[in-house]
């Protein structure tokens, strides 16, 4: 653990999920699988398209819009059917596709495995703070059996736009209003979601070196760093 900032009195903690509490990257490609292999068989016309292809387009609309950048729900949804309308298909059915091919996606995205000591670590630490959960992704946190350990859960919506917009941390203050935004401690593996949005609202930040974040990516320093979840036991508790 190496500490960039003094650590203040912590009240509450908020994580993010995918790449922080589980690792994210063996479920993905299998939900991107299901997902592309639905859209050649269902739509021929893209069957000259790979996995690439659709991650190339998705990346394209992540850098042109600011907002579809912050909820993969959005994203994921405005790819398959602008790539469809691109192929030649109707509006009313590449609408219509894009919804069939997002519930093929999330039916293998939310095929999640929780270690043991994630759940214990979760209950624990459950026991003196509020828990948060903070997330850009569309996992089902229900489904993933994650849910009874926050208090709130906030994912990008039609009107919150996710991190590092200051939306979910505003909502996540007014769900404690008696906390000020210096005694929240976000815990996330992006520099920039989940860092620099939680520093830009005030709050403290613990950066897990694990996920799939680099150092180069940083705008701003954590409070912290910690390399393995174990860590924040002897930290928190």
């Amino acid at each position: 653990m190496q500490f960039f900032r003094r650590l203040r009195p912590v009240q509450a903690l908020s994580f993010d999920l995918d790449d922080t509490l589980y690792d994210n990257v063996p479920v993905m490609i299998r939900a991107e699988q299901a997902g592309y292999e639905f859209l050649r068989d269902t739509f021929p016309q893209t069957a000259h398209w790979g996995i690439r292809d659709w991650a190339r387009r998705r990346s394209h609309l992540m850098l042109t819009d600011e907002l579809l950048a912050s909820d993969m729900t959005a994203l994921r949804l405005a790819t398959i059917e602008q790539g469809l309308l691109a192929a030649g298909v109707s509006q009313a059915e590449a609408i219509a596709g894009a919804e069939q091919g997002l519930a093929v996606f999330l039916r293998e995205r939310n095929q999640v495995a929780i270690s043991p000591e994630v759940h214990q670590l979760l209950a624990d630490l459950g026991q003196r703070y509020p828990l948060l959960a903070l997330s850009n992704g569309n996992v089902n946190v229900a489904t993933i059996g994650l849910a009874d350990y926050f208090s709130l859960i906030l994912q990008p919506a039609p009107h919150r736009r996710g991190k590092p917009h200051a939306d979910m941390f505003v909502a996540a203050e007014k769900h404690l209003p008696a906390l000020k935004p210096a005694e929240f401690l976000h815990i996330g593996d992006s520099p920039t979601a989940d860092i620099f949005g939680a520093q830009r609202a005030g709050w403290q930040s613990a950066w897990f070196a694990g996920g799939l974040g680099h150092p180069e990516q940083f705008k701003v320093l954590p409070t912290l760093r910690f390399d393995d979840l174990s860590e924040l036991r002897e930290l928190l508790l």
